[in-house]
């Protein structure tokens, strides 16, 4: 009985295509063998004579192989821009939904600014300076493992003037490690100072390295750093697209992702800490717990002083992979600076 096409189930169809291109293989089979007999009995029985000089053999017609395409050759990936991030037509700005004083979303891939409230204008970063000094930090110390001996001479300033210490007393040996974490996540001023002297031999010859790197980042004339861990000083200011471009370029360093990504970090015992100091980036725990509606915030830094305020730079991606990089400044309390920040990825950071 002979089904028709219509009719038959889907495998019958599938073992009817076989069949139609076996037979196809085979009738082509057939056509070679008679076309290759054919030549043969030319040769055997055709004429001898040979064709003029000017009118060559004919070949037999072969079929003509396309080439395959050519895929164009693979462009290098374009870096994002150097600098600070610049306006597009699309940048957005803010107004009172954002409660801090100064606001700014960037797209670290382009970037471009996609938010922004006075990011041009001066402010005071506060403890967002240990950015800096950790990228500098990192740039020129060989081996963050090397020890470092803690005196009172690097203690006695900071605690005069109320600054956060690392609980480091003097004659204790830690390693430079150490110091970074202290630094990133107790946002620690003895901390930046041991950086310092380590990488720059005083601390004042740091800080001019420091204001060196801020011209090689090509940050604005208002970028100017006086010390290492954000204490008031009125000389002591950048703007939040400085504050952007400094957070980004400390994210494309190993040592500084590592560090300001991290939100607890242990040292070795000492002799009134058997346990070891515990350093906590407690800005980040909440990140991680309470994460902005498509974005996951990765690495941060606070900072504040009575001037500044409560300052913070953020460190994200998007759901489409975009690197986000989002500071706000003179927020009055540290929850309307969280809230900007969950609210500036959310409404904008997709």
């Amino acid at each position: 009985m002979r089904i028709s096409w219509d009719d038959m189930t889907p495998r019958q169809r599938r073992r009817k295509k076989k069949a139609m291109m076996r037979q196809g293989l085979l009738l082509g089979c057939c056509l070679l063998v008679a076309a290759g007999v054919g030549l043969g009995l030319w040769g055997l029985f055709g004429a001898h004579e040979e064709p003029p000089a000017e009118e060559p053999p004919a070949q037999p017609s072969l079929p003509v192989m396309a080439e395959p395409p050519t895929e164009p050759p693979t462009e290098p990936p374009t870096e994002a821009p150097h600098g600070l991030a610049a306006d597009s037509e699309d940048t957005v700005r803010l107004g009172d939904a954002v409660g801090s004083e100064y606001a700014l979303l960037i797209n670290a891939d382009t970037n471009t600014v996609i938010a922004e409230k006075g990011s041009e204008q001066a402010i005071y970063p506060a403890s967002m300076t240990k950015v800096l000094t950790l990228l500098v930090a990192a740039e020129n110390i060989d081996d963050p493992q090397d020890p470092f001996e803690i005196t009172q001479e690097l203690i006695d300033p900071h605690y005069r003037r109320g600054a956060t210490i690392t609980g480091y007393r003097s004659g204790d040996v830690c390693t430079l490690l150490d110091l970074f974490y202290g630094a990133g996540l107790r946002s620690s001023a003895d901390a930046t100072s041991g950086l310092a002297i380590s990488a720059g031999g005083t601390e004042a010859d740091f800080i001019t390295m420091m204001n060196d790197k801020c011209r090689a980042l090509e940050l604005s004339a208002q970028a100017s750093f006086t010390n290492t861990s954000g204490l008031f000083d009125s000389a002591h200011t950048c703007t939040l697209r400085d504050m952007a471009a400094i957070m980004r370029a400390a994210m494309e360093n190993e040592l500084c992702e590592t560090v300001l990504s991290t939100v607890k970090y242990i040292t070795a015992p000492t002799e009134d800490a058997p346990e070891g100091l515990t350093f906590e980036n407690k800005y980040l725990r909440w990140f991680q717990e309470k994460q902005p509606e498509g974005a996951t915030v990765l690495a941060c830094k606070h900072g504040y002083v009575q001037q500044a305020q409560n300052c913070l730079v953020t460190y994200g991606v998007n759901e489409a992979g975009d690197r986000l990089i989002c500071v706000t400044a003179k927020g009055h309390n540290a929850e309307t600076m969280m809230g900007d920040h969950r609210y500036l990825y959310t409404t904008y950071g997709k």
